[in-house]
């Protein structure tokens, strides 16, 4: 545990960062642990840091970074921002676009961290910190009553959906560090049985869903015999579950009435979809025409999105940028498989790589249930995890001039 802390010690970092820049990566660490603590807090120090970036850039000290996502990334802030201005409120769509501005973050990023140690320490932190949310999870669901799905755990969040998106996304950097590099891994298997714990608790399937197939991909990538033990390690767990647990997880098989909910939202998606396809109904404006397209059968009268990134997407921006964000995250995942495949002589690149690849299989595959990329929080943890690839490309390059 205290090997893990040295990573964060002003001297390790001293000899390859003048003063400022030690500032600037505190900085970044500081918002990276906040990230799972306070949302407000967290965009406060981002919004900072990017406006010394900018007087940065304005002097020469870092240097634009142009990436491969330039292209998809201006095509889907582009047509978003279409799809806002043709909408029935273009005053508030537009309002509700100043979340575009997050995409700067892997530029950002890439510019400013070029030492894959640096991109090492960034990811410890984000599991020690969600160590601490799980414990604070943990002790909610234990001495506070939050046991139901009426009353779920939420760490450090407002929200149990915002808080499971957030574990699950750790626990993958915890695994992949797990499986591919060398160090603590007595910490790092004890940090993930802790987070995946908090996350069980959540009660949070679409988060289940995305942890458990992306580990199948993780562990295949070590070693494929390995997945071999993973059938006597979910009948293990199955024996030690809670009896409403338990139930939620036969909910994955038989749905219930949220599930069949689900079911109702996506085929008012299809209706939305054919009525606007090009620019849809504009950002965030879902949830007042929801009522209109409504299924009848549907249990909730009203919802806010329609709890799946593809449809959400489609719905309130039209088809053209759906694509683009689709066009996105291929782009993504292609980096992050690419730089895997590429280090298989450098542990701490292959499991920084294996992290990001498989965050990006998680969060897709748990964004079919619900509207993930719609939430601040995971979508700053997100464009943290796609910079990575090019972040340790930035190292190499480095190095090799």
């Amino acid at each position: 545990m205290n090997r893990a802390f040295s990573y964060f010690t002003f001297d390790s970092l001293q000899s390859s960062f003048n003063k400022g820049e030690l500032y600037l990566l505190a900085g970044i660490g500081l918002w990276v642990a906040l990230i799972q603590i306070s949302i407000a807090a967290a965009q406060l120090v981002l919004a900072t840091l990017i406006c010394i970036w900018f007087v940065l850039l304005n002097r020469g000290r870092v240097h634009w970074v142009s990436l491969p996502i330039n292209k998809p990334i201006a095509l889907y802030a582009g047509l978003s921002l279409l799809a806002a201005f043709f909408s029935f409120d273009p005053i508030f769509s537009l309002q509700e676009s100043r979340k575009l501005l997050l995409l700067i973050v892997p530029y950002f990023l890439v510019s400013t961290i070029n030492q894959t140690n640096h991109v090492e320490r960034l990811v410890w932190l984000l599991i020690i910190v969600a160590d601490l949310s799980a414990i604070l999870g943990l002790w909610q669901y234990y001495f506070q009553g939050h046991n139901d799905l009426d009353h779920r755990i939420t760490g450090f969040m407002s929200h149990y959906m915002t808080y499971s998106g957030l574990l699950m996304s750790v626990s993958v950097f915890a695994l992949s560090q797990l499986l591919f590099g060398r160090k603590h891994r007595v910490f790092l298997f004890l940090s993930l049985i802790l987070i995946l714990t908090a996350l069980v608790l959540t009660l949070t399937r679409n988060a289940w869903i995305g942890i458990f197939l992306a580990s199948l991909v993780l562990i295949y990538l070590k070693d494929k015999r390995l997945l071999l033990l993973a059938p006597l390690v979910v009948a293990s767990i199955t024996l030690v579950l809670p009896n409403h647990v338990e139930h939620r997880f036969g909910s994955l098989i038989k749905p219930d009435s949220s599930g069949w909910d689900r079911i109702y939202m996506l085929r008012a998606g299809v209706s939305i979809v054919e009525n606007h396809p090009w620019f849809g109904v504009g950002l965030n404006n879902v949830g007042d025409v929801y009522p209109i397209y409504r299924i009848q059968e549907a249990p909730d009268r009203a919802n806010m999105h329609l709890h799946n990134n593809i449809m959400q997407i489609a719905a309130e921006r039209g088809i053209p940028c759906l694509l683009a964000w689709l066009w996105l995250m291929i782009v993504c995942f292609i980096a992050s498989m690419r730089r895997f495949l590429d280090s298989k002589h450098d542990p701490n690149i292959q499991g920084l790589a294996a992290g990001s690849m498989g965050i990006l299989i998680a969060s897709f595959l748990a964004g079919l249930f619900e509207f993930n990329f719609g939430d601040s929080e995971f979508q700053m943890l997100l464009l943290l995890t796609i910079a990575i690839p090019w972040m340790v490309s930035n190292n190499k390059r480095a190095v090799e001039s």
